[in-house]
């Protein structure tokens, strides 16, 4: 007799792998941090970031970065933030048009704490639609282990953090 279930045992075996686009959408559709995350105190210099509490592998989706949507008509409110609020505020171009992602609210998501890191970040903030509007999402560069800290490239801004040792 033939042992035909030995394939079916090892495929069931493997992990199936969710499709990042698809992960990010349900987390942006449930409003909700994906498990697997953390929070912690960093430093003085830093303050807050967001660390893997499980391996992420390289494409998966980790965070959205969430908050309140300006457009380009409503941009010129973002002069009146201060320089500890505009830390917060993402920029970027979508549909020919420039949009501003402000997360300068404290509202308990992760995607906000994430420190930039311009030389080897482990993430990269990509553009995610859902329902027609955009959503900023952090994708993992390479593997993440446990205990590794979030880290993307905020851009080529002169960040005041950037110059300080």
């Amino acid at each position: 007799m033939a042992d035909g279930g030995c394939c079916s045992k090892e495929s069931s075996r493997r992990k199936l792998r969710i499709i990042p686009q698809h992960d990010a959408e349900k987390y942006i559709q449930l409003q909700a941090d994906k498990p697997g995350l953390r929070e912690a105190f960093v430093n003085s210099h830093k303050g807050r970031g967001v660390f893997a509490s499980k391996p992420f592998s390289k494409g998966d989706f980790i965070v959205e970065y969430r908050g309140k949507l300006l457009s380009q008509d409503s941009l010129s409110v973002i002069e009146t933030y201060s320089e500890t609020q505009a830390a917060y505020l993402f920029d970027f171009q979508w549909n020919g048009k420039m949009w501003c992602l402000d997360a300068s609210l404290e509202d308990h998501s992760l995607g906000r704490l994430v420190n930039d890191e311009h030389k080897n970040p482990n993430c990269k903030m990509r553009t995610v639609q859902v329902d027609g509007i955009p959503h900023l999402c952090l994708f993992a560069n390479r593997d993440i282990v446990p205990g590794e800290e979030l880290a993307y490239d905020y851009g080529d801004s002169d960040w005041p953090w950037r110059k300080q040792v």
